[in-house]
């Protein structure tokens, strides 16, 4: 796939949600992942949510539009988006995993699979699958190392495309 990408951002809830709360958001957003091609995983850890979502550029773009607009979270800050040469999550249209505040609880059979797939070593990762590893493994504390790291990227980036200026002019 030439146009497979991946999308990671971070967000925080308006209020605690409960596990049906999050049942019924996660139900939707599987039927409308699957009939899209998108794939992906969301990790919450008090209050904060973690996505990533992979999937052709033209319907990453338009799930993502749909998930800005949802008023169940805000501050929504896009940390990684990224090419793809294949997906990191493929069996999954939205794997779904409640985060400790100091790493993931007791895992089920999905999780297992999940940390397995996030710990992967056998090929090379993405950032995005280093992101949401980082976040299943010191929880919602990470989300400050990516902001900082993602606020000094831009400075960089910025400082490096400003026109030089000449001294004296």
């Amino acid at each position: 796939m030439a146009d497979l990408y991946a999308l990671v951002y971070v967000s925080t809830a308006t209020r605690a949600l409960s596990l049906e709360e999050i049942g019924r958001l996660l139900d939707s957003a599987r039927r409308r992942n699957a009939a899209r091609g998108i794939t992906g995983v969301l990790l919450y850890a008090e209050g904060r949510f973690m996505q990533c979502l992979e999937g052709p550029a033209v319907d990453l773009a338009h799930v993502y539009d749909i998930i800005r607009s949802d008023p169940c979270h805000y501050g929504l800050i896009e940390i990684v988006r990224e090419p793809l040469a294949r997906r990191e999550f493929p069996e999954w249209s939205m794997a779904f995993r409640v985060v400790g505040s100091i790493g993931a609880a007791a895992p089920d059979k999905q999780d297992a699979l999940l940390a397995q797939r996030l710990a992967q070593r056998d090929a090379p990762g993405s950032e995005a699958r280093a992101r949401l590893s980082s976040f299943w493994t010191r929880g919602s504390d990470s989300i400050f190392d990516d902001l900082q790291d993602l606020s000094r990227e831009r400075r960089s980036h910025t400082s490096a495309a400003a026109p030089k200026r000449r001294p004296g002019a």
